[in-house]
C-alpha cells in the first residue's frame, strides 16, 4: 500500500502490513507542522512503541532504502 500518513496508519493499526519500506535521506526538517509517517496519536510510552526488525538496508546514492518487518 502506498499512501499518506492517514492511509498508512489505518493499515498499520489494522495489522495488515507485513513489510515496511522506508527511504532515508541525509536531510533534517521539522517543526510543529512537520509531516508524520503515521497519522493519529503516537505511543504514550516507550513500552507502547511499535518495534520492527530490519531485514534489508541498501544504499542508493546518498540515501538509504530500509526494509522492516514486524518483530515477532
Amino acid at each position: 500500500v502506498e499512501g499518506g500518513a492517514t492511509v498508512a496508519a489505518a493499515f498499520h493499526r489494522a495489522g495488515l502490513v507485513d513489510r515496511y519500506v522506508l527511504y532515508l535521506a541525509p536531510a533534517l526538517f521539522g517543526g510543529d507542522d512537520g509531516m508524520s509517517l503515521l497519522a493519529g496519536p503516537g505511543a504514550a510510552t516507550m513500552a507502547d512503541v511499535w518495534r520492527g526488525r530490519i531485514t534489508s538496508v541498501e544504499r542508493l546514492g546518498d540515501d538509504l532504502r530500509v526494509e522492516l518487518t514486524p518483530a515477532a
